[in-house]
Order: C-alpha cells, then sequence, then structure tokens
C-alpha cells in the first residue's frame, strides 16, 4: 500500500472519494484544494481531520509536497488535469485522475492511473459505495494492483479494467444514460410548469422506468407512440410543441431516432 492517500480539488468527485476512503484502513492524509470560497468552506469543515496543502504552492515546488509512495487522486476538471500531472510528475509517486473523457496521461517520473467511478455524485451526503462499479487503468500491473486494493477497501459494486479509448466509450454511454435522461425529466417538468400542472405527478413513471431498467433490453420494453411509429400522435404533440422550438427539436430528433432505429439492431451489436 502507499504511503499516504491524497486527494486534490473537493469537488462531488473529490468529496466522495474522501468520503469512501476515510472509514477504510486507507484513510486519507492530505487535502489539496483551490484559493476559493467553497473550498475555503471545506478547508473549515475539515480543520484538524485532514492536513490542508494551496494546490498552487503545491504546483510551484511539488518535490517539496511529495513523497515516493504517495498516490494523488488529482479530482479537478478535465482541462486541468493534463497541466497538473505533467507540473508534479515526480519519481515515486502515482497520480490518479477519475475522469471517464480524459485519457490515462503518460508521464517520464512518476506513475499514472486512472480510478474512474461510474456514477453520478450529487454533493448531497455520503456516497453508498458498494453501489457503485469502478473502472480502472495503470501505466504498469502495480499501479493497476493498488487500486484494486482501494476499490476492495472502499467496497465497491465492481471492479474492471478498461483502457482509456474503452473507458470513454462507457463515459459517453454513461452520458446517454444519467445526463440526457435527467434532461428529459427536466423537459417534463419545464413542460407542466409552463402549463401550471404539478410536475410532481411524472414522478411515479419515472420511478417505474428507472426499475424497468434491468428487466430487459430497454428497446425491447421501450412503450409510447415512437416505438409503435404512431405518427397521429407524434404530429399532434409536435402541433402542441409549435411554441416551444427547443422542445420540439428535441422531441423530433428522439421520436426520429427511435422509429428509424432497425428493430433487430440489438441482435447486431458487437460482442
Amino acid at each position: 500500500m502507499t504511503r499516504r492517500i491524497i486527494i486534490w480539488g473537493l469537488g462531488k468527485v473529490g468529496r466522495a472519494l474522501y468520503e469512501g476512503l476515510k472509514h477504510t484502513s486507507v484513510g486519507v492524509n492530505v487535502v489539496v484544494g483551490r484559493e476559493a470560497s467553497n473550498q475555503r468552506t471545506t478547508e473549515s469543515l475539515l480543520s484538524g481531520v485532514v492536513a490542508w496543502w494551496s494546490s498552487e504552492e503545491v504546483l510551484v515546488a511539488p518535490h517539496n509536497f511529495f513523497s515516493p509512495g504517495d498516490l494523488v487522486f488529482v479530482s479537478v476538471v478535465d482541462r486541468e488535469i493534463a497541466n497538473i500531472f505533467q507540473r508534479c510528475d515526480v519519481e515515486g509517486v502515482t497520480l490518479v485522475h477519475s475522469s471517464g473523457a480524459t485519457r490515462m496521461v503518460e508521464l517520464k517520473n512518476a506513475q499514472s492511473g486512472v480510478f474512474y467511478p461510474l456514477q453520478s455524485f450529487i454533493g448531497q451526503g455520503e456516497e453508498d459505495w458498494h453501489r457503485i462499479p469502478v473502472f480502472i487503468e495503470g501505466s504498469s500491473e502495480v499501479v493497476e494492483s493498488i487500486l484494486t486494493e482501494i476499490a476492495k477497501e472502499m467496497g465497491v459494486m465492481s471492479i474492471e479494467k478498461l483502457n482509456s479509448q474503452q473507458r470513454a466509450y462507457l463515459h459517453l454511454a454513461g452520458v446517454f444514460a444519467n445526463n440526457y435522461t435527467m434532461a428529459m425529466a427536466g423537459i417534463a417538468k419545464d413542460l407542466l410548469d409552463s402549463q401550471g400542472l404539478n410536475p410532481d405527478w411524472v414522478l411515479p413513471i419515472l420511478t417505474k422506468t428507472a426499475e424497468n431498467f434491468g428487466q430487459g433490453t430497454p428497446w425491447a420494453l421501450m412503450t409510447g407512440p415512437a416505438s409503435r411509429a404512431d405518427l397521429t400522435t407524434i404530429e399532434h404533440h409536435r402541433s402542441m410543441l409549435e411554441n416551444q422550438p427547443d422542445m420540439l427539436s428535441a422531441y423530433n430528433a428522439m421520436a426520429q431516432y427511435i422509429i428509424n432505429r432497425p428493430k433487430d439492431s440489438s441482435k447486431n451489436t458487437p460482442s
């Protein structure tokens, strides 16, 4: 096991990692944060629990902060990952990011890895890591072994090894499954709000939709006018959305995709 576990950035993912690690034998020793009001709030909450470093100071002289054996979870926005990894390329240190869309960063001195939890973290309370699958990648078998051990300590639902290209497709699938599903629920709410109707009325069907996942292929379980190519109902819906061009565009895109999708294409997906 590593000498220290360090978390760089306490956004939603970083905080979830902290909460998942703090009760394990691994523990979290140091937190690196940016000088921002929300990070100061977090710093005050963790005062006396972990050491707190300023990211600006670390970037100037990483050798003064990191020691061989340290594992650093770099939990920042994707555009900052490569810069932090390259500036903190210290021999003996392992730098790990948790992004689905960013490739594993190749380094000259430090080890590199990815610890990608496929979950949507909303930052409200502790996450149940027993329900979260984790996908790992490492620059060496040693790194992958360390990340596997950490994931097991956290009690994750499952651990899989994926390369960067595979993980990118998984992330894209996650965007469709989570982000765009949530966007559809948001459109439903906006539509009902616009008519003075109670948006909570669609909660039961949203709950049932989630419950149906895993009961069969989504395409086989799908209902509604597009799945039946019911053009009469679809045209009626379109007329109702004439004054909502953005909603109409989203409706048309989804309806046409469903109608045009070959009915047997699920049997022809690559293995």
